[in-house]
């Protein structure tokens, strides 16, 4: 009876177990027939049966099947050969039930009765000639014994054909369920990967539209509204691209699509996405090796996901300090290994969550609260993206000390030339006013430091770094500085000293994204984060003389088109152009700039360098050749985010009319634009010099610092006024008349907490206290906030206990937060403004 199928997937049993098995028999007959005398032709015949059955085991000739009965045969004819003699006899019960036993592991039952038969061939063999030798008494214990050792051997056959066939059902069922298991899990991907495909279309629809609606809304509500909706739409967009790549590695259907890529516009588009998702609260610091190859080969857009999921967890995870962001090569004979370094100052993980990371949909326990929820998968994506590209990953964490993960991927280098390069660095001389003291993690300060010291000894220039204004004025006596860098922080309390350098050097104020210079301003933003790139950009700019009493500069009725595969990219530079007026145009790819050049007409085109598919150089000479000779000879300007000092030259010589580095420089926008426009396109807005007067601009000034002094007090009084503006949508209004409520209403509300705790009312207490939770959380008071939720939660559950124990401290805040709103606000009691009180969504 032969095995099924199922059978021969469940029992794989080595066939290396049965040839040491006959090998550890054949050795000790062979010894035996030498000690004996037995027949000695046997040897040889025994010798080459081993050696047969180990060349076919080394050769991995014939299947393991076919090879499991040969030896199996040879085997048993070894057995016979040591069973005939007659001083063996009753040795061969225990050594053939031995022989069961390791045959059973075969998983055939077939085996097992050849087993038997062998036995009883043998033992039929071994009476016969003991009764015919008349040597022999078959007495009672001789017959009696003779008989158990048949029994014992057919109980063994039996014992191992129920097992072999027990097992067979169990596992053959279970590989039934398995194999349905697979088939529904890769229908379930399947599934899963159509589906992302099919969302994609609609969310951008969405996108698209709000977009166009966003562009002719003047309705400031309407437009708060509009810029969330396309926010959300960009986070579904995310998760959607998320599970389109985990489906896709559970299907082990990815597919590398390498290209030629410049690692700083990798950088600039990953910047682009994470910034709006950048918490005040948090810095992201990057730093990147100036060894690292100018052009390399590889998936570049792999490359960025690994860098945006690696970075956005580290964000998720860390309630304080930042993300620090090292990029390195290691020459190899290939190219380079790219190593990549992503460190976090959170709460880290336990050796049990390290082990468990890579499993699907994993997040770790509640003590690793994510700030911004997700999917769960990232690490997933991650270590499915670095395995396909093949190079390797290694987490290092330990519980409250952060997260470490280390990528290393191999990548052909294209051009073996530096990835940043100052062009003239004998004309630079550079200052940087960075307070680096002033972050409270250590942590972040070190990796400012280390990034700071990378980018002077990378481009081998010296930094006049100071951390105080002080140093500074000192530092501008002796030294005539070119470039400033300056932090926000360091700039708002210095600003008319800062704007007097401005004057005479380049100050670039690295701040975030929402900071607005004042008027007529002569420095000019770098958004955070800080890092290399963007400081190249700077220092390779044609910073103009222009002067700057033009006014500000229109190009109103210019049709631009500007191309760029990354869609945060396309909404910067459509932001960008229309302050100067342009009707603007967006494109995707290079064969969609192509198709709406020939529908339309343009004035100028900004053409991305690095895209998939057909890259900008590409692109740009298609239109001049198929599109230019019929209608018009296009402008054409690469828009790239290379910061090689060779760039401007390189696509100046491959046709392009201009060139403009990512992070757009305003200054250098309009250089161009001035250089490739006709000057008819290009007009200036000039300011009356009497619209402000000295006296305007003093209250504003004065009013400017009361609104500060006013916000340090209510901080310091344990409310933010940042967060309560976002409830109240910006309004300034609205929040001063929550204020007045909160006060007004406070001894009122204090005295009826007092009433229903000594009265032992926790329902209605924990009615009263809820509002309190929730008027806290709507004027920024979120302690307050969090310690009357506490209590409101006890209310329910009637803990009296805990409510006297904690109501105390509450109120002692409560009246805190009221004193100082009093101080700071001008309440005018005979006011019979109606107010209406609203709670935020739990």
């Amino acid at each position: 009876m032969g095995k099924t199928k199922g059978h021969a997937e469940v029992f794989q049993t080595s066939p290396l177990m049965i040839l040491l098995s006959y090998t550890i028999l054949g050795g000790g007959l062979i010894a035996e027939t030498i000690v004996m005398s037995w027949e000695l032709w046997a040897i040889p015949l025994l010798l080459a049966g081993i050696i047969i059955s180990w060349g076919l085991h080394v050769t991995q000739f014939l299947s393991v099947r076919v090879r499991i009965w040969i030896c199996t045969l040879l085997m048993m004819a070894s057995f016979f050969f040591y069973g005939i003699h007659v001083t063996s006899t009753f040795d061969i019960g225990l050594l053939m039930m031995m022989v069961i036993m390791v045959f059973t592991t075969t998983g055939e039952i077939g085996i097992i009765y050849v087993c038997q038969l062998t036995y009883y061939l043998t033992i039929a063999y071994d009476v016969a000639v003991m009764t015919a030798d008349n040597a022999t008494t078959w007495d009672s214990l001789m017959i009696s014994r003779l008989i158990l050792h048949l029994a014992l051997i057919f109980v063994a056959g039996s014992l191992a054909r129920t097992i072999i066939k027990r097992w067979g059902a169990i596992f053959g069922k279970a590989g039934e369920q398995i194999a349905e298991l697979n088939e529904s899990t890769k229908r379930m991907n399947s599934f899963m990967a159509n589906l992302s495909h099919e969302l994609r279309t609609p969310i951008n629809a969405i996108l698209g539209i709000t977009n166009v609606m966003l562009d002719g809304e003047k309705d400031r509500q309407q437009r708060r509204n509009m810029a969330e909706v396309i926010l959300a739409g960009n986070r579904l967009a995310d998760q959607v691209g998320d599970i389109l790549d985990y489906s896709e590695i559970e299907m082990d259907s990815l597919v590398v699509n390498a290209g030629k890529y410049v690692i700083a516009s990798v950088l600039n588009d990953l910047v682009a996405e994470l910034r709006p998702m950048m918490p005040d609260h948090l810095e992201l610091i990057i730093d990147v090796d100036a060894e690292v190859p100018a052009v390399m080969k590889g998936d570049a857009l792999k490359l960025r996901r690994i860098l945006y999921h690696l970075i956005n967890n580290g964000l998720k995870y860390s309630k304080e300090g930042g993300v620090y962001v090292n990029i390195s090569a290691i020459r190899q004979t290939y190219g380079v290994n790219l190593c990549v370094e992503v460190t976090d100052t959170g709460i880290g993980m336990t050796k049990e969550e390290l082990d468990r990371i890579y499993n699907r949909f994993y997040q770790a326990r509640s003590g690793r609260v994510v700030r911004s929820g997700g999917l769960g998968i990232s690490m997933v994506i991650v270590s499915g993206f670095v395995r396909v590209l093949g190079g390797f990953m290694t987490i290092d964490s330990r519980p409250g000390e952060g997260t470490t993960v280390r990528v290393s991927i191999p990548q052909e280098v294209v051009d073996d030339g530096r990835c940043m390069m100052v062009s003239d660095s004998s004309r630079i001389t550079l200052g940087a006013y960075l307070n680096i003291e002033k972050y409270k993690n250590p942590n972040v300060r070190e990796f400012y430091n280390k990034m700071i010291m990378n980018i002077v000894c990378g481009l081998k220039m010296t930094m006049h770094r100071v951390d105080n204004v002080e140093d500074l004025r000192k530092l501008m006596e002796k030294v005539d500085l070119t470039h400033l860098f300056i932090a926000e922080e360091e700039y708002k309390e210095n600003l008319e000293y800062v704007e007097s350098l401005a004057k005479r050097m380049q100050v670039v104020v690295v701040a975030r994204e929402s900071f607005e210079l004042p008027k007529g301003s002569q420095a000019q933003i770098m958004p955070k984060p800080f890092y290399c790139i963007p400081v190249v950009t700077v220092l390779n700019s044609e910073r103009g003389k222009e002067k700057r009493d033009e006014g500000k500069m229109r190009c109103d009725g210019v049709r631009a088109l500007v191309v760029d595969d990354e869609p945060m990219n396309l909404s910067v530079a459509k932001g960008i152009f229309k302050r100067y007026g342009m009707i603007v145009k967006t494109a995707n790819s290079g064969e969609e700039a192509i198709r709406l050049c020939r529908e339309e007409e343009f004035d100028v085109v900004f053409m991305d360098h690095m895209m998939p598919g057909m890259d900008g150089v590409e692109a740009m000479k298609r239109i001049r050749r198929e599109v230019g000779s019929n209608k018009r000879n296009y402008v054409i300007i690469a828009l790239t985010a290379n910061a090689l000092s060779a760039a401007r030259e390189m696509f100046l010589a491959e046709g392009f009319d201009g060139f403009v580095s990512k992070p757009i420089e305003l200054v250098e926008l309009e250089r161009v634009l001035k250089k490739v426009l006709p000057e008819s396109r290009i007009s200036f807005e000039h300011e009356e010099e009497d619209q402000l007067t000295t006296a305007q601009d003093t209250a504003e000034a004065q009013k400017e610092a009361e609104a500060i002094e006013v916000t340090e007090t209510l901080k310091a009084a344990g409310i933010d006024v940042s967060e309560g503006l976002k409830y109240c949508e910006q309004d300034e209004e609205l929040y001063d008349s929550l204020l007045r409520q909160f006060v007004e209403e406070a001894k009122e509300k204090r005295d009826k907490l007092e009433k229903f705790l000594k009265a032992g009312d926790a329902k209605n207490y924990g009615i009263l206290v809820h509002a309190l939770k929730s008027t806290a959380l709507m004027i920024g008071a979120s302690d307050l906030s969090r310690k009357a939720k506490a209590l409101e939660t006890a209310a329910k559950d009637n803990d009296v206990a805990f409510m006297e124990e904690r109501h105390g401290e509450a109120m002692m805040q409560y009246q805190a937060i009221t004193e100082a709103i009093a101080k700071t606000k001008h309440f005018d009691r005979e006011r019979n403004e109606e107010v209406f009180e609203f709670y935020p969504g739990e």
